[in-house]
């Protein structure tokens, strides 16, 4: 697969990547020193002047910050009270994206708050209620997104929502409830821990419960953030896209969610930019913006760079939370979003370079690959070996204020790092074309066939035909 002309410049990649403890190194000032760099605080505006110089460094004269305006959100103090049965106080946080405002009303618990737990009541019994749901897998075992949970509990008419950890720990949950690209939320969203919210069910004893919580949380329209870009030009017009989101959640540092694709993307920026106009196909590093408050960076940057798209050849998404996690699998495996034929591409990849791990295909809206998807443009995702532990825990550590430097384990970094320069080495070399774009007619097919689209609608993320 690999022409024979680059096996020592493979050597040499995977050698400068080893040697270096360069990932690690930008990951202790990012996290530890600049912040949790989430959208309109002083620490994203910090990382975005970090990452821009320190790829000027790499050589990369164009490194830029290509802005881009957006539904900001500034998080506020939350107060939880339980007035019925008993009279108690809690302790919460708001969920991004929460429009903020004051909230009593009954409570009807929805379990994981499944489409199906949702579907078997009647919308009545939700109407005008708080909706508590975790975070759990659903009973029929699958994943469902805390966009989804909402989007049901705002259909159904709940006038708020209390999402609940599934995990152990005092760890409330925080995440987006709705896509920053085009609106905020409708009513309040706050997070409790699953000690929190398995107490508040205790104290009701079955009984009708009552809740009053305010959540001083504000939307703050025509905001604007950036994404971070450096390109390194081919000898064609090609491009192949490869990133992923260097924000994390404003209550801790997001060192796994997604500092370590940010990190890993500028690596990959560094050990590569010697082959700069070597390759046929050039490569665009971006580190996207405003992912944690619903895709908002990449999903911008696709609706203002429509021209480019044609000529972007592949996009390959690094979300390695899982991948830099120290108790993690501590490989990396690989989902193939579209089109089919390029598992078999991975598949030979990995068999050339020795390296035995999973392929999956599948399709997930809740990362910077989407809007790529949907424009078309071939996509796969770098990530950690799936295992049990991801089936129950989750998100684990993510989204709560766990996520710190303590949790990353470097090593993990660099064999991720190591394994995706020879991916993208061979992605820019190869004469014959890397894959056939995937008409949208055909997207949208699979979509509602696999029921997705039904999931989007309840999201607010489906529309087709336009990027935003």
């Amino acid at each position: 697969m690999l022409n024979e002309r680059y096996l020592k410049d493979e050597r040499t990649l995977i050698g400068e990547i080893w040697q270096s403890g360069e990932i690690y190194e930008n990951m202790l000032i990012m996290a530890d020193e600049i912040g949790s760099r989430f959208p309109g605080t002083a620490s994203e505006k910090q990382a975005q002047e970090y990452m821009v110089e320190k790829l000027k460094e790499y050589g990369y004269e164009n490194a830029r910050a290509v802005p881009f305006n957006y539904y900001g959100w500034k998080r506020g103090p939350v107060t939880l009270e339980m007035t019925e049965p008993v009279q108690r106080e809690f302790t919460a946080i708001s969920l991004a994206m929460s429009p903020g405002g004051i909230v009593e009303a009954g409570v009807i618990d929805l379990g994981t708050g499944s489409p199906e737990e949702f579907e078997a009541v009647d919308p009545e019994d939700v109407k005008g209620k708080i909706v508590i749901c975790s975070s759990a897998t659903s009973p029929t075992g699958k994943r469902v997104h805390r966009r989804t949970k909402y989007g049901y509990a705002v259909k159904y008419g709940a006038v708020g929502f209390i999402f609940m950890n599934h995990n152990p720990g005092q760890l409330a949950p925080t995440g987006s409830l709705r896509p920053s690209y085009k609106m905020g939320g409708e009513i309040p969203g706050i997070g409790v821990s699953l000690e929190t919210g398995l107490l508040m069910l205790r104290l009701a004893k079955g009984k009708p419960m009552k809740i009053k919580f305010t959540d001083k949380s504000q939307v703050i329209p025509d905001s604007e953030s950036a994404n971070i870009v450096a390109e390194l030009p081919g000898e064609t017009d090609e491009w192949i896209v490869v990133g992923g989101h260097y924000d994390g959640h404003d209550i801790s540092q997001g060192a796994m969610d997604n500092l370590s694709g940010t990190t890993v993307t500028m690596e990959l920026a560094r050990v590569l930019k010697p082959y700069e106009g070597k390759f046929k196909r050039g490569i665009r590093f971006i580190c996207f913006g405003c992912e944690e408050i619903g895709v908002t960076g990449s999903t911008c940057y696709v609706a203002d760079h429509l021209d480019q798209m044609k000529n972007t050849a592949i996009m390959v998404n690094l979300e390695l939370g899982g991948l830099s996690f120290k108790d993690g699998m501590k490989h990396a495996a690989f989902t193939v979003y579209q089109p089919p034929e390029m598992k078999e591409w991975i598949a030979g990849f990995l068999e050339e370079v020795n390296y035995p791990t999973s392929i999956r295909t599948g399709m997930s809206a809740a990362s910077d690959h989407w809007p790529f998807v949907m424009q078309g443009v071939p996509a796969i995702y770098m990530h950690e070996e799936p295992s049990m532990r991801q089936l129950v825990q989750g998100r684990g550590w993510g989204h709560t204020t766990a996520d710190l430097m303590d949790k990353v384990d470097p090593r993990n970094l660099q064999e991720g790092a190591m394994l995706m320069a020879r991916v993208l080495l061979r992605l820019a070399t190869q004469e014959k074309k890397i894959a056939d774009h995937t008409p949208l007619k055909k997207i949208v097919k699979h979509l509602e066939k696999t029921g997705m689209s039904k999931t989007l609608e309840i999201q607010l993320k489906w529309h087709p035909d336009s990027p935003r």
